[in-house]
């Protein structure tokens, strides 16, 4: 939280921009901070959908087909410290509920949608993907903080973390056009 105290002339000192731009461009801080946010998640959003395809191919076993589109999403996570930083420190902060958690909620409609596909009827997939963020984001900032080493067996067991977790939520074969394992 300690980066979103900060002042307008701190910001634009560590931007060199003249703080006046800030104000012609953002309404006050909490909208510079909300429009940061909005672009980052709509980064995160982007590319979870442009991955989701990964997890329709049905000639790969349905745990591969999950761990490519979580592998494709771990790396996107990790690739940008200061991004996935700042995305998990205003997620997580009263700014969030204030300016941002409905315009949050009403932009990955088109995911969960998609999700909803593979998911059981009577699965909340609201709460599973928001679970399986969460999960990521928090290895992903320990990572970034470097209490977790980036290593294939760090990785390999976040993956398992977030794909036990779910996959009991998955329809059968019967139940679903896509071929599951």
């Amino acid at each position: 939280m300690k980066d979103l105290i900060a002042s307008t002339k701190q910001i634009a000192f560590a931007t060199s921009i003249n703080e006046v731009y800030i104000y012609r461009c953002f309404a006050d801080k909490e909208d510079l901070f909300a429009k940061v946010f909005d672009s980052l998640d709509e980064e995160l959003l982007c590319e979870t959908v442009k991955r989701f395809e990964l997890i329709l191919m049905t000639d790969i076993k349905e745990k591969m087909r999950w761990r490519l589109y979580f592998s494709a999403i771990w790396d996107f996570l990790l690739s940008d410290r200061n991004e996935c930083l700042v995305y998990v420190r205003y997620f997580y902060s009263p700014y969030f509920l204030k300016h941002s958690v409905e315009t949050h909620e009403t932009r990955f409609v088109p995911l969960v949608n998609k999700f909803k596909t593979i998911f059981k009827d009577e699965a909340n997939v609201w709460m599973i993907l928001n679970h399986i963020f969460n999960v990521m984001l928090d290895f992903a900032i320990k990572v970034h903080n470097g209490i977790m080493p980036d290593t294939e067996e760090n990785s390999e067991h976040v993956f398992r973390v977030m794909y036990e977790s779910v996959k009991q939520y998955f329809r059968s074969s019967k139940e679903s056009e896509f071929q599951y394992e």
